[in-house]
């Protein structure tokens, strides 16, 4: 039994995602990186109990993160059914996936629409069908040699 194909657009989409994550992580790694050590210094000096640690309390907003950014989570996931999503409110909790859930809904609609977004994916989906025609011609003519 052969595995189904991804499709290309989920492919480019989960990708786009998930660099967008890894650049919010490293940005929120270069913040957490220095302020850990200010906070681990105050709780030196200051000889704070662990209810009173910063640091502690830097660990604990640290977890947080990690849970909005679900770094490893699949994109896909939360985006197969978006009806549900459509017309509510975006909820304080959500994470970075329910928020590329919103931003999908809109490109969605707009691409229903015959907007921008459907010309671009037509015009970048001719593009990528020429690749491939191309790599399968010369996988071809390799073949031939």
């Amino acid at each position: 039994m052969q595995e189904p194909e991804i499709a290309r657009w989920t492919l480019i989409r989960d990708t786009l995602i998930f660099q967008f994550k890894l650049a919010l992580d490293a940005v929120r790694d270069l913040i957490l990186s220095p302020v850990s050590i200010v906070c681990s210094l105050i709780d030196i000096f200051k000889n704070h109990s662990l209810s009173q640690s910063y640091f502690q309390k830097l660990m604990v907003f640290g977890h947080q993160t990690d849970k909005w950014l679900n770094l490893f989570g699949s994109p896909s996931k939360p985006t197969n059914n978006l009806e549900p999503l459509k017309g509510q409110p975006v909820k304080p909790d959500a994470n970075v996936d329910q928020l590329f859930a919103r931003v999908e809904i809109l490109l969605k609609e707009q691409h229903g629409k015959g907007g921008l977004t459907a010309s671009a994916k037509n015009t970048i989906d001719r593009y990528l069908n020429k690749i491939v025609e191309n790599k399968n011609k010369n996988k071809g003519d390799d073949l031939d040699s």
